[in-house]
């Protein structure tokens, strides 16, 4: 059924409306009512914003992202995989900095990460918990710098990166979860005024 622009303008006027005055009270029917959350205070709310996890330029050149987030090809065998990270193109020894502020929950050695028995002890990973219940993942580590349950801050140094067991280069694998635990692309949730 096709409607024209004048046909769908008469069935909204044909609904019935309910005007009120301006003195007469009016409530909101209780089904709504039980689901919208009643919120009385003057608090303002400041939500951190997430930086990246390490310097945007090394040795004045920009740091890369050399794999996305979402669908990639893996490269151990070149097959379609997803990629719930982000992995960034940095030497050995680069710094790791948390991304925002919040409490680290893990920081050690994960299989769940690691390919290669022999990088083994060089892939480490940290899991730090935020105040809104998301969580940020830095893998591909040297001994980490922090241990549970330590409050960290946006842009303290938590570790620096290591050996990557799938690539031929070195990467800091960085992922972002929400509270459910389900992987989020991090790129539009960075800060836009964070400097180089």
């Amino acid at each position: 059924m096709k409607l024209s622009v004048f046909s769908m303008f008469s069935v909204v006027l044909a609904l019935p409306l309910r005007l009120f005055a301006a003195d007469e009270p009016y409530s909101v029917p209780s089904v709504i009512a039980s689901t919208v959350p009643v919120v009385a205070s003057t608090e303002t709310v400041v939500v951190e914003p997430y930086v990246w996890p390490v310097a945007k330029k090394l040795d004045g050149k920009a740091v890369r992202i050399v794999s996305v987030f979402g669908t990639r090809k893996s490269p151990k065998d070149n097959s379609p995989e997803v990629h719930e990270g982000l992995d960034f193109g940095v030497p050995v020894g680069t710094p790791v900095k948390v991304s925002r502020s919040g409490r680290v929950i893990f920081a050690g050695f994960s299989k769940m990460y690691v390919q290669r028995a022999d990088k083994k002890q060089q892939n480490r990973l940290v899991i730090v918990r935020h105040s809104d219940g998301s969580s940020t993942r830095y893998v591909h580590l040297n001994i980490p710098k922090v241990k549970p349950p330590q409050d960290v801050k946006a842009g303290q140094v938590i570790a620096v990166v290591a050996e990557s067991d799938e690539r031929e280069e070195p990467v800091l694998h960085f992922e972002l979860r929400d509270k459910a635990g389900r992987a989020v692309n991090p790129v539009p949730l960075f800060d836009v005024t964070e400097k180089p």
